[in-house]
């Protein structure tokens, strides 16, 4: 700009030392003084001329564009800055993207970690439970058969694993002593045991009836308080 300003300046100058050498030439006797100054110009080489030709040159080619270029230069600049602050925002901005999506992963992986082991804890607790219980099961299951083969170890006498008819009947004629009022058609029979027919009881024989009665008994328990339900709605 202050060069620019500068070149203006320079014809300026130049116009106003034409004007003052005009007036001194009328003040100081006019044509002679202007001849000889004048015939100085011309002996000086042309100096003058060379001056003032140089300076109207700058005048038409530099001084006349000097505005459309400095328009020109400020919105190359304009534009070049604004190019460059886009830039530097679209790389802050970019930046701060990829950080924000780092911190994302970290947190989704961190979650989807956590819930893994959640999920681990979770089956190996069901799968104890389970254990737990299938071994309870078994356990009471166990507990019955022990329970089931002492009792069918009593009436077998000679302890040969298998009950005859007349161990059986020695048992139930022991057995019901204990029960005077059992009415004789509720006796357990020999025959109700021996399902293959072959004169022995074995213990999957009475492991089976003895199920059989006890689901028949919950039968009749089940049975007679729905009947006394009723009689007390009525």
């Amino acid at each position: 700009e202050l060069s620019t300003i500068s070149n203006m300046r320079r014809p300026i100058i130049a116009a106003a030392a034409f004007v003052a050498i005009a007036a001194a030439q009328q003040d100081y006797g006019g044509a002679d003084y202007g001849e000889s100054y004048q015939d100085y110009a011309e002996q000086d080489d042309g100096l003058y001329a060379n001056y003032a030709a140089k300076h109207q040159g700058k005048v038409a080619g530099g001084g006349g564009g000097g505005i459309p270029k400095l328009l020109f230069s400020a919105g190359v600049g304009y534009i070049l800055g604004a190019k460059i602050h886009t830039g530097r925002a679209a790389k802050k901005l970019k930046k701060i993207q990829q950080r924000e999506q780092k911190n994302l992963y970290t947190q989704y992986y961190t979650d989807v970690s956590k819930l893994q082991d959640q999920n681990a804890e979770l089956q190996y607790t069901a799968e104890y439970l389970t254990k737990q219980l299938q071994d309870t099961v078994q356990s009471a299951e166990d507990e019955k058969r022990q329970r089931d083969y002492e009792e069918f170890q009593q009436p077998d006498v000679d302890g040969d694993d298998r009950i005859s008819r007349a161990e059986f009947n020695i048992y139930i004629k022991d057995y019901l002593s204990n029960y005077p009022g059992l009415d004789p058609k509720d006796y357990p029979k020999f025959e109700d045991f021996d399902h293959d027919n072959d004169g022995y009881i074995n213990f999957a024989e009475y492991s089976q009836q003895m199920a059989y009665q006890t689901k028949q008994a919950e039968q009749q328990t089940n049975e007679a308080a729905r009947r006394g339900n009723q009689a007390q709605a009525q």
